[in-house]
């Protein structure tokens, strides 16, 4: 189950959702007008590579931040939440971080929150209330150990049950390693 904290800022909405998805081009174009629309920035990331809302929180922050402040790696404030969610300035190892043809679970970002933006979106997706997204399973587990890169000396020293926490620093040392 969600929190209200888990879920809104003052800065981002993210809202867990479930969208079958037939063209993945269209669907992008898509929420790319939306976003345009309602003059936000709408990131979805696949719930299969974010290790919970902690994950995705650490990928926003760090995202606006650089926004902000004129220092983004990317040209675009959707690729760069991917590039902090992935932890990695290569745009080549993003792909399995936004939404692929046919069903998907992401987590829908919306920069700034607008809840005429969100209205809009769930009208194509379905809100996911009766999960907790910050479950991981051992399969789960092993892809995001291998994918960043965690080693076992870093599980062992951390413990297991940190395993969030070393992503969200994999995510934040991009900030450091310009």
């Amino acid at each position: 189950m969600l929190t209200q904290e888990q879920k809104y800022t003052d800065e981002y909405d993210i809202i867990p959702v479930r969208v079958t998805i037939k063209d993945r081009t269209e669907f992008l174009e898509t929420i790319r007008k939306t976003g345009e629309k309602y003059g936000v920035t709408i990131v979805c990331l696949n719930r299969n590579m974010i290790a919970g809302f902690e994950h995705v929180k650490t990928a926003l922050i760090h995202a606006i931040r650089a926004w902000k402040e004129d220092r983004m790696i990317a040209r675009s404030l959707e690729i760069e939440v991917l590039l902090y969610a992935a932890g990695t300035r290569q745009t080549g190892q993003i792909g399995p971080f936004g939404p692929e043809k046919g069903s998907n679970d992401c987590y829908l970002c919306i920069i700034p929150p607008k809840p005429e933006a969100v209205a809009s979106l769930l009208e194509r997706m379905e809100e996911v209330r009766d999960e907790d997204w910050n479950v991981m399973s051992g399969e789960k587990k092993g892809k995001m150990i291998e994918f960043f890169g965690i080693t076992p000396e870093e599980l062992e020293v951390t413990g297991p049950d940190r395993l969030t926490d070393l992503i969200r620093e994999r995510c934040a040392l991009l900030a450091v390693n310009r």
